[in-house]
């Protein structure tokens, strides 16, 4: 049986920004979680028909629309199992956040936190999704 503190998470992460991107991928795996980068919600529709993630981290702004969309659309896609949404944006002013949290986020964190931050929501993340059931 594995260790619910230690055992790894598969986390998609969205956002275009290539530097961006490969932080979060660099965070996620120090974490001892697996990751998945995509840069579209194109690309992440077709990632999220072929595996389930229990953790989500979505930039807002994509090329190809808000990514607070996807929000609405991988909760209701799995409402029996839990999903955990962190929304990472560089928009991020109290507006920004209620929309996020409005939408379905569980957490929304700003692009210019430090990796140590980020570490801090990934582990709270990873938390949540392992008392929830699967």
């Amino acid at each position: 049986m594995s260790d619910p503190v230690t055992s790894s998470l598969e986390v998609l992460i969205i956002d275009d920004d290539e530097l961006t991107s490969a932080r979060l991928e660099i965070l996620v795996e120090a974490c001892g979680h697996g990751a998945l980068t995509v840069a579209s919600i194109d690309e992440a529709r077709q990632a999220m028909n072929a595996v389930y993630f229990p953790i989500l981290i979505v930039d807002r702004m994509l090329g190809d629309g808000d990514g607070i969309d996807l929000c609405h659309e991988y909760r209701a896609r799995h409402p029996q199992k839990g999903v955990y949404i962190m929304i990472l944006s560089a928009l991020d002013s109290v507006a920004d956040v209620n929309a996020g949290m409005v939408a379905g986020a569980d957490d929304y964190v700003s692009k210019r936190s430090t990796d140590v931050r980020l570490i801090a929501r990934l582990r709270k993340a990873a938390a949540t999704m392992k008392l929830k059931p699967k």
